[in-house]
């Protein structure tokens, strides 16, 4: 051993192999190199005897070889599980087509509800215009009712007063009219029985009257209908 130690290359403490590391620092190995042989100390040394009996390490081994099995078991299931139902194993492929059948179905169902809806709001906007258009004619046909009945009595005003005017005293003709007015004298009283005769002037006796040149009350109509007059 000696020999073999001393015809050894000796290795340049400069220069000793430093095991590669990716990471970190590179550290100088503290064992001896491998070409150096065993140490004395540690040579014709027996191992240590192991004292577990064999049935037991047997036993043991048995469990050991059950967990790994289960374990084994366990992992393919679960792997061909996850390839089963994940999302890109057969049934999610087979549950992604059929959404797609059912997103083609919806799109279909949701267009031709569009299309009758479409198609109801389409005829209940012409009913609506053609109400619109009654509406408006109806309008019309009560404006110009209303302007007629305006012109009318406009008309009428004009004529009234066309009349109250050519009806007037003229300058020359005041004194003459005052004249005839005090000549004959206009009194406003009048009276009523409840029979609907009227007798005018405050110094008209009714008894005097004979009955056949009394003046009959008349009452105008008012909206097509008559009205009575009560006295008590």
């Amino acid at each position: 051993l000696r020999s073999l130690i001393i015809h050894q290359p000796r290795q340049d403490p400069l220069r000793l192999q430093i095991r590669w590391k990716k990471w970190g620092p590179a550290k100088i190995p503290h064992k001896k190199p491998r070409w150096i042989p065993m140490a004395r100390s540690k040579m014709f040394v027996d191992p240590p005897t192991c004292l577990i009996a064999q049935a037991e390490l047997d036993h043991e081994k048995s469990l050991h070889t059950q967990y790994e099995m289960r374990m084994k078991a366990l992992v393919q299931y679960l792997y061909e599980d996850e390839a089963k139902f994940s999302d890109t194993g057969e049934a999610g492929r087979m549950e992604a087509e059929q959404e797609e059948k059912d997103h083609i179905r919806l799109v279909k169902e949701n267009e031709e509800e569009n299309r009758r809806v479409a198609e109801m709001r389409k005829l209940r906007l012409e009913q609506e215009m053609e109400q619109i258009k009654i509406n408006v004619q109806r309008e019309l046909s009560a404006k110009e009712q209303e302007e007629k009945e305006r012109i009318e009595s406009a008309d009428q005003l004009v004529r009234r007063e066309a009349d109250s005017m050519r009806r007037r005293i003229l300058p020359q003709n005041l004194e003459a009219a005052i004249n005839e007015a005090l000549d004959n004298p206009l009194d406003p009283e009048f009276a009523l029985d409840r029979d609907g005769h009227i007798y005018r002037g405050r110094e008209t006796k009714s008894l005097k009257i004979p009955e056949d040149q009394r003046e009959k009350l008349t009452i105008p109509e008012k909206n097509q209908s008559t009205e009575k007059i009560s006295l008590e």
